[in-house]
């Protein structure tokens, strides 16, 4: 049976969801000129994705990632940002 997936963009720290949970997708963006940009998915505390992207000026300013199967967050999905202008799209359920 499908479930829906919902979606949350943030552009700071975020707790996305609290509970139990699937992460399905996420799509991060730096669009700082000059800053590179730390990004973490974490399930509430512990990280369990995380990636670094350039500046604009750089050579990477956006990354889609797919995970199949889902990560699973046992306590929440919280998004952590160091760094750039970032804006993250998390597809979650």
């Amino acid at each position: 049976m499908a479930r829906a997936i919902k979606t949350s963009v943030v552009s700071s720290d975020t707790a996305v969801k609290v509970g139990q949970s699937r992460i399905h997708w996420v799509t991060a963006n730096n669009s700082h000129a000059t800053d590179t940009s730390a990004i973490e998915l974490e399930d509430t505390g512990t990280d369990v994705w995380a990636v670094v992207l350039d500046a604009v000026d750089g050579s990477t300013g956006t990354v889609h990632a797919l995970f199949d199967p889902p990560i699973v967050c046992a306590t929440g999905i919280s998004v952590d940002i160091t760094g750039g202008t970032a804006k993250v799209t998390v597809g979650y359920s």
